[in-house]
């Protein structure tokens, strides 16, 4: 992370503090002639890689109160700009703080327009800002910072006034928001002096607000006084409460502490405990313009880009090791496995040598046991073919049996080229060799009688017969011989010839696989 460093900017000076955990360390103080802009500039180079903070606490300030109808994105921000340039013409370090929304009528929203109005003090500084390439994240004023300083039970309306190098600051809350601060310089730092001012500037902004109807008038308005130990027997001498103000007053030294401020405060001048609040809370609002934060916004984006690039790369380790772990785990399976099959190959040695041994040698008895094997599948025999031919034949009782040759072997016989294959209930290629052992029947079968004249029956009959039997799983069955020759070789007889008809016979053959 960068060093965070606060610029504290007034009317006399400008300061360069280094916050960190903590501690406010003073590095240095520039003036604002050509010499002090010098050795700023020297100053913002040899720490252009820091992230700075502009705080200021000037008399050049200004405050108004504006209530806007309610309204979201786009037209909020146009409505905000025209107020900033009805109220604030000519200087661009103005902003919009939201004070929430009324409570009758429309209830609008109430803004705090704030404003720098004197941008010829700021300018020499923030072109040093330009000409170095220094990383400024924001301009604030100190009024914006001094509302982490409140008790936590504090009355509705209330001033805190507060000292720094520039004066005598005195700053309104109302409800807990902050509604209008002015700073009044101060000659003598004395103690004596400040409680003095202290005491005659509450008078004077007690009336100003009285004026300005933000308090009433009947009501004594409590008042805060932040101030060191040392000098709270001056100022409790000079701020005696009366009808109109009510002071109290907040020990610096302990709400310094609370704060979490480790640097030690040796006076009431609490511009030290100003940087601290700055650095550990900034505002949402500043008064910086779009130009100003260039070099600022180039930073984020470097940032986020460095922070999305260590995710990933965390992301990456991540997933490596994880992979390394899964890689060593499967070494370990590996090796296990290994060791199982390493004891399983010796336990199985073991058995071999505690067998019996026999006259045989491994790869004779290797082929005996495929013998066996062999004579098992072809000791079911043919009845399984022929059981299936009696299915077929229950589902087509017309045809009939005249004759069944079987055999079980290891080639097939030759089938005639002009032969009808099916397989799977469909007409198929004739096989040219089928690999045994299988079971083959050749059977002679017969039509009835009564089919004799219809050929057209004949052949369909045959072809569901045929289409059925092969239907089952490794079957084939091939129509060797049709029930009518259809070949044109055929001798023609007289119509008138005299014989005996004779019912249609074919011949087909089936093969299952065992």
């Amino acid at each position: 992370m960068p060093q965070r460093r606060v610029l504290f900017f007034d009317n006399s000076r400008l300061a360069a503090y280094r916050v960190q955990r903590g501690e406010v360390l003073h590095e240095a103080s520039f003036a604002g002639d050509e010499a002090g802009l010098a050795a700023f500039g020297s100053y913002l180079a040899e720490h252009r890689h820091s992230l700075f903070m502009l705080l200021a606490d000037t008399t050049e300030e200004s405050y108004q109160t504006e209530d806007i109808p309610y309204t979201t994105g786009r037209d909020r921000q146009a409505i905000i700009r025209r107020k900033l340039a009805q109220h604030f013409y000519g200087t661009p370090y103005a902003v919009a703080q939201s004070q929430g929304r009324l409570k009758t009528g429309r209830r609008d929203e109430r803004l705090l327009l704030m404003a720098l109005t004197q941008p010829q003090h700021l300018e020499p500084w923030l072109a040093e800002f330009r000409r170095s390439q220094a990383i400024l994240a924001g301009i604030y004023a100190l009024s914006q910072t001094v509302g982490g300083l409140l008790p936590a039970k504090s009355p509705a309306q209330l001033m805190l006034l507060t000292l720094t190098h520039a004066g005598l600051r005195q700053t309104f809350f109302d409800g807990g928001r902050m509604r209008f601060s002015r700073l009044t310089p101060l000659i003598h730092d004395a103690t004596d002096a400040l409680a003095a001012a202290a005491a005659g500037e509450a008078v004077k902004m007690h009336q100003y607000l009285t004026s300005q109807r933000l308090i009433e008038r009947d009501q004594p308005l409590t008042t805060l006084i932040l101030a060191h130990p040392l000098d709270t027997p001056a100022i409790r001498a000079h701020c005696q409460s009366n009808a109109s103000l009510h002071f109290e007053i907040l020990d610096l030294s302990e709400n310094a502490r609370r704060t979490g401020l480790r640097t030690p405060l040796a006076n009431s001048q609490a511009e030290v405990l100003f940087c601290h609040l700055l650095e550990k809370q900034p505002p949402r609002e500043q008064f910086a313009p779009a130009e100003a934060l260039g070099f600022y916004r180039l930073w984020q984006a470097r940032f986020g880009l460095r922070i999305a690039g260590a995710l990933i790369l965390a992301g990456g380790i991540l997933f490596a090791a994880n992979r390394g772990l899964d890689i060593l785990k499967l070494r370990d399976d590996i090796e296990q496995i290994g060791f199982q099959a390493r004891l399983n190959q010796e336990r199985y040695a073991t058995m071999l040598q505690a067998l019996p041994s026999i006259p045989i040698s491994p790869d004779d008895l290797r082929l005996l046991i495929d013998r066996y094997d062999q004579i098992v599948l072809r000791a079911q025999g043919p009845a399984p073919l022929l059981v299936q031919i009696s299915h077929s034949l229950d589902v087509f009782p017309a045809i009939s049996i005249d004759r069944i040759e079987w055999s079980i072997d290891e080639q097939m016989s030759p089938l005639p080229a002009d032969g009808i294959a099916y397989v799977g209930g469909k007409t198929a290629p004739v096989p040219q060799s089928l690999r045994g052992p299988f079971a083959q029947a050749e059977v002679v079968a017969r039509l009835p009688l009564a089919m004799v004249g219809d050929q057209r029956g004949q052949l369909a009959v045959v072809a569901d017969f045929l289409k059925h039997l092969s239907a089952q799983p490794d079957t084939t069955a091939i129509l060797m011989q049709p029930p009518l020759d259809t070949q044109s070789g055929k001798t023609l007889k007289s119509s008138d010839e005299k014989g005996t008809p004779e019912a249609p016979r074919f011949v087909f053959r089936v093969i299952r696989k065992l």
